[in-house]
């Protein structure tokens, strides 16, 4: 008999808490960052009627460059998506290098690239160990997908 109850509640556990722990994820969660003026940016700055990528990046990262690469090419198909750019980069010479490197040029009017002084992206969004984190946000502040890897830019469309 406690076996079978054992059995019950870890079976149960495979089906209640892995929803549990994604139902804590399914809104954007506030948050607070600094821009590359020192102002901070906060969730509410963000416009909800519009579809959000996160992007936790580094700017000498590979992985980054290639994922910002692929959405600068596809720039037309972003125009009306928030590109939201998080590094825990200090210095801002970097971060401005890379912004100038993939979207300088760009018809992209939404970008925004911020700083976490206060190393609290995974406070924010949930510890991760992959080497790129990208949150896709429909209108309404709803994670629709998360990837850990670069994605083309079409993947990426799908989710946002």
């Amino acid at each position: 008999m406690k076996t079978v109850f054992i059995k019950i509640l870890f079976l149960s556990g495979w089906v209640i808490f892995p929803q549990l722990g994604f139902s804590q994820q399914v809104s954007l969660p506030a948050f607070s960052f600094y821009d590359l003026d020192g102002n901070i940016v906060t969730n509410e700055s963000l416009d909800n009627a519009r579809s959000t990528l996160i992007m936790l990046f580094d700017p000498y990262c590979d992985h980054c460059d290639q994922q910002a690469e692929w959405i600068a090419a596809a720039a037309g198909d972003f125009k009306e998506i928030q590109l939201v750019f998080v590094t825990i980069e200090p210095e801002i010479e970097p971060i401005k290098d890379f912004q100038k490197r993939h979207f300088g040029e760009s018809s992209l009017k939404h970008v925004i690239f911020l700083q976490d002084k206060d190393f609290a992206f995974e406070t924010y969004f949930g510890y991760t160990d992959d080497a790129i984190n990208i949150y896709c946000y429909k209108p309404g502040q709803k994670l629709p997908k998360y990837f850990g890897k670069e994605q083309e830019a079409e993947k990426l469309l799908k989710f946002l």
